[in-house]
């Protein structure tokens, strides 16, 4: 058979095992989901006991609906899926998630730079909101249409009068006027949408419980496609993003025992889907904390991973620590001698001077 051949049916075989891999993720109401842009991001959660909605019928396309917001993902759209740990700030906790990525020159969309009607939503998650007008808010995000979708005569009439001017130029009435219409938030990129039902809280309030969005201007004039601390190659973007049950927090953010299960539950993810060579640190972190070796044996630990960034390096030293260290591998004083070393927050977390309330 040529080589050409057995590499399409390698890919074919990824992408199905990737698409299984989203449907199981999405029936799982512990995960929550976004999509977005640095500064622009749509989230969908959902409870354990919340009514599941209709949803349109959709060739290629897995769909999910509540009464607050909904989340879709185009299966004919290829993506690699790539599982990660980030650490969090106070020492204790990370954080896990799947990007699930595509090329930069795939994932292009139209990036609109002023405010511009779209017309109706033939694609809405529900029949129902078919009919209502999407308006693309202008943000010029390259992988990413960020939307608004309104029903009523007088919100339409509202963005049809900013049509042509730019959402978030040095007059702050439009954006004010965009989000007091109490329209349907809508975040697409080639490979998902999440729609948002539940309104923009008013200035003081907090981002509701359940799917919501983020605007924050300062961030999207960066022009990044994600934060510095996710591990994206360079050349691609994350069309959908799945944040894992985090072991050491609830759904609201606040503290609760570590769960070994959810911790293991992704540990099995991250080792079939997340970068080996960071994988490989983990583990070598692990083995020198259980075989009682001091820190100065650190350098041995990287050996075969000098293609990987420093960062990502540093990155998994630090959440196997602190992975070790919740589940009683090694000695407490060694974790701590080697976070005194790899992650000083995680030191002195250890020496009980981190805020034990903010995990995650």
């Amino acid at each position: 058979m040529p080589a050409s051949v057995r590499a399409t049916d390698r890919r074919t075989i990824q992408d199905d095992d990737t698409r299984r891999l989203i449907a199981d993720l999405i029936a799982d109401p512990a995960q929550g989901w976004s999509t977005g842009s640095f500064g622009a991001i749509a989230e969908f959660i959902r409870d354990a006991d919340e009514a599941i909605m209709g949803t349109a019928d959709v060739p290629a396309r897995l769909a999910m609906a509540t009464a607050r917001g909904a989340l879709a993902v185009n299966t004919a759209t290829a993506c690699r899926p790539l599982a990660y740990h980030t650490p969090s700030a106070d020492g204790i906790g990370w954080s896990s998630a799947i990007a699930f990525c595509q090329p930069a020159t795939a994932a292009i969309c139209a990036a609109h730079s002023v405010v511009t009607e779209l017309g109706p939503d033939d694609h809405a998650v529900r029949d129902q909101d078919r009919p209502a007008i999407l308006f693309d808010l202008g943000l010029a995000i390259p992988h990413v249409d960020a939307c608004i979708r309104l029903s009523d005569p007088a919100a339409i009439a509202v963005l049809r009068g900013l049509a042509g001017r730019p959402l978030l130029g040095s007059d702050p009435g439009p954006r004010r006027a965009a989000a007091a219409t109490g329209g349907h938030r809508v975040f697409m990129t080639r490979l998902s949408r999440i729609e948002v039902y539940q309104p923009v809280p008013t200035a003081g309030e907090t981002s509701p419980e359940g799917p919501h969005t983020h605007l924050l201007p300062k961030l999207l004039a960066t022009g990044l496609a994600h934060s510095a601390t996710t591990p994206i190659a360079e050349g691609e973007v994350a069309g959908l993003t799945m944040h894992a049950v985090n072991p050491l927090r609830d759904m609201t953010g606040r503290p609760r025992p570590f769960d070994l299960a959810a911790h293991l539950s992704f540990a099995a993810l991250f080792a079939r889907h997340g970068d080996p060579r960071a994988a490989m640190v983990m583990q070598r972190v692990f083995d020198a904390v259980d075989s009682g070796l001091p820190p100065r044996h650190s350098a041995a630990l990287t050996t075969g991973c000098e293609d990987l960034d420093g960062r990502w390096i540093r990155a998994a030293m630090k959440v196997a620590l602190r992975q070790a260290r919740q589940m009683g591998i090694g000695d407490p004083a060694l974790i701590a001698d080697w976070q005194h070393v790899h992650d000083p927050a995680g030191g002195d977390a250890a020496d009980g001077r981190a805020t034990a309330g903010s995990c995650g």
